[in-house]
């Protein structure tokens, strides 16, 4: 990852951190001149505590650390970590163990069920993948789209327009099993665990201290962030904001979860049919 990106990725980060932070601070005033009204919306939020706000900060700081001390490779070593079966199998250990830890605060610290708190229980996951196929297409059409005319406008200017390392390695990899890992992990393993922690935590703590839609900004700016690559941060925002809305109209994170692997399950069977477009 070059400086630029560090750079970029960094300072959106901390944006990020202040805004959250300005929104905890002045949304008690907001609440009491509009009433005391609470926004509209299915997920209930009274279970958070100063707790989990304290846990969302420390996450905030600790990728704000990891971003600026992070380096930048070369990109032999870079591809050479990405590549590897044991790279690809410690990445999904990794975020398992994230989920794993996550969810083990809520239940044996918190004493919450995280499958009533998700809204596990309002749907079932048949009926969310029927709603993920309805609205897969859409989906696909704004979001590309956003991407289509940010590298269009970024061309002229920045630097490396290449797609997420991730997904550049999945594309070039040669190694069946390695390649198969890398699928499994995009459309099971990542829509599960990020929606946990950024729909079901992160987004339910700022919501808590502010409002649906301020919690739904950062959060899916968050989200963003986190995929380290900038070509993609306002197009994977929109995504996330999409996914925060469907959340709060079902009232089940089912649906998310369902949307999110099959916008990843799209583009890794782009890339594997047609290893040339940029899905």
């Amino acid at each position: 990852m070059d400086a630029s990106t560090l750079g970029v990725l960094h300072d959106t980060a901390l944006l990020a951190w202040l805004a959250i932070l300005v929104g905890v601070l002045s949304y008690p005033l907001i609440r009491l001149m509009a009433g005391g009204r609470e926004g509209l919306g299915k997920i209930r939020v009274e279970w958070v505590t100063t707790a989990d706000a304290v846990v969302v900060a420390a996450v905030m700081i600790v990728l704000l650390g990891g971003l600026r001390g992070a380096q930048s490779p070369s990109d032999s070593e870079e591809k050479a970590a990405t590549l590897s079966l044991a790279g690809t199998l410690t990445g999904i250990v990794v975020q398992l163990g994230i989920a794993t830890v996550l969810l083990a605060y809520l239940r044996l610290l918190r004493g919450l069920a995280p499958v009533q708190l998700f809204g596990l229980r309002e749907m079932s996951p048949f009926r969310a993948l029927g709603i993920g196929f309805l609205l897969l297409l859409p989906m696909l059409m704004v979001v590309n789209g956003a991407a289509f005319q940010l590298h269009e406008w970024m061309k002229g200017f920045w630097p490396d327009l290449n797609g997420q390392e991730v997904a550049e390695a999945f594309r070039v990899c040669d190694d069946p099993i390695t390649k198969a890992l890398l699928a499994v992990s995009a459309i099971l393993i990542a829509p599960l665990v990020e929606e946990i922690v950024f729909r079901g935590f992160i987004y339910a703590v700022i919501k808590r201290y502010t409002d649906g839609i301020y919690a739904a900004l950062c959060s899916s700016l968050l989200f963003a962030i986190v995929h380290l690559h900038v070509g993609t941060l306002i197009p994977l925002a929109l995504l996330a904001l999409f996914f925060c809305y469907m959340y709060e109209r079902t009232g089940s994170l089912w649906v998310p979860m369902v949307l999110h692997g099959l916008f990843n399950g799209t583009s890794i069977t782009v890339m594997l049919f047609f290893p040339n477009i940029q899905p």
